[in-house]
């Protein structure tokens, strides 16, 4: 009988032994699942996986920073992250992924710190220089601060982007740019408006592909509408650059990402109003079809019925397809490809690239069909990884009105038929 009894009860332990065993594996198998999508930024398939799960905070924190959701819950999330580990491969995306929602955010301050609080962390990583040199222009900056907002319509030109603002009580008219990650001006602009220019050691990237220097300078007071704004930060270059070169003075400034995504809800209108701070639509990742990659806003796109993504740029006249749309669209470009060259503007530099022109190339926007006529691919790998090109405003003004909603994060052309949203 007693052995009977031992026998059982290492059949139980072995059985036990075997279901831990077996819960192990697939909790293995679960978590490599996880960093597989998490690596291949398959950000709505990670989301979904993770409703079956707790904790993961880097995760979560990445795709809160991705889709722009509860900013202060995502900040949260990440600093836990380098707080329970800060020497750890954990913390040291934390902190990258920080840095792009302080950015876009204009949370320069907290931007440098959490950046010097990575490289103490990780001295030896090769990418510290770079990084480094990237940063240098943004320190003694302050962090950005809204005040007060209330929903608002402003005029523009008919046609034009650009609308108008005060700083410091001055009256200015700049035009919006979803290209640009800090708010610009040229230098007579900063001198117009009383603003000391500081020396900055910092780098900017431009949709030309190049990095150009820049200076900066703070606005303590700057007004959208009826949003307020305090410690606003601008990029300052030379008048004898483009765009500044073009624009008479009151006008030589930019709108920057800190501010539009500050503004939460944007309805541009060919005719001239520009809705902003509007209640925004309830999120829906499935819905949504803008996220932040990479200090990129880009935008889920189809041609000839391939899904394709493209940078979201206010700023940019004309769009420009890359070397990646032209090894996704081989065949098209074979057929109908007519070889050029083409030279991409952006503030303070110009370059001329090799490139195909197609007659005509069909992008559909939600649902919105827009039309390239003709269609430019620089040969090319610039811009955004993993985007087939730099969607502009010539796609954007082909219906009456288009809306950029940050809280739903969505991109709507609105259709000629549509007169009310």
């Amino acid at each position: 009988m007693h052995g009977a009894v031992q026998l059982r009860a290492r059949i139980l332990i072995s059985c036990f032994v075997c279901v831990v065993s077996a819960i192990g594996h697939a909790q293995a198998i679960f978590d490599f699942d996880l960093k597989a999508l998490y690596e291949a930024h398959e950000w709505r398939a990670l989301n979904n996986r993770l409703r079956s799960t707790e904790g993961i905070p880097l995760y979560q924190g990445a795709i809160g920073v991705t889709f722009n959701q509860d900013p202060q819950r995502t900040e949260s999330l990440l600093l836990s992250v380098i707080s329970a580990a800060p020497h750890s491969p954990e913390a040291y995306d934390a902190a990258e992924w920080l840095s792009h929602l302080y950015l876009y955010r204009g949370q320069y301050r907290s931007l440098v710190s959490i950046m010097d609080g990575r490289w103490a962390a990780f001295p030896d990583k090769s990418e510290k220089s770079d990084e480094q040199a990237a940063i240098n222009g943004f320190r003694g900056l302050p962090n950005q601060v809204q005040r007060s907002s209330r929903p608002s319509t402003i005029n523009h030109e008919d046609g034009s982007i650009f609308i108008p603002l005060s700083i410091n009580g001055t009256s200015a008219t700049y035009f919006f740019d979803t290209g640009a990650w800090i708010s610009c001006m040229s230098e007579s602009e900063a001198k117009r408006l009383h603003l000391k220019v500081r020396n900055s050691l910092g780098q900017l990237g431009q949709s030309a592909g190049a990095h150009v220097g820049f200076r900066t300078a703070v606005a303590k007071n700057v007004v959208v509408g009826n949003t307020h704004f305090e410690d606003v930060s601008f990029a300052v270059f030379p008048d004898n650059q483009e765009p500044w070169s073009d624009l008479a003075p009151g006008r030589r400034g930019i709108v920057g990402m800190p501010i539009l995504v500050a503004l939460k809800n944007l309805r541009w209108e060919k005719s001239g109003g520009l809705e902003i701070a509007q209640p925004s639509r309830p999120f829906d990742m499935e819905k949504s079809n803008l996220t932040f990659d990479d200090d990129h806003l880009v935008v889920s796109a189809t041609i000839q019925n391939q899904k394709v993504s493209g940078t979201v740029d206010t700023g940019a006249v004309d769009t420009d397809l890359y070397q990646p749309f032209a090894d996704q669209f081989k065949d098209l470009i074979k057929r109908l490809g007519k070889k050029e060259s083409r030279e991409l503007h952006g503030v303070g530099h110009a370059e001329k690239y090799d490139s195909i022109t197609v007659p005509e190339l069909q992008i559909n926007i939600g649902d919105a069909e827009t039309v390239l006529s003709p269609a430019h691919v620089i040969l090319n790998s610039i811009g955004a990884k993993g985007c087939v090109g730099n969607f502009g405003l010539d796609l954007y003004k082909q219906g009456p009105a288009f809306t950029i909603d940050f809280d739903a994060m969505t991109l709507r052309i609105v259709p000629s038929n549509e007169v009310a949203r």
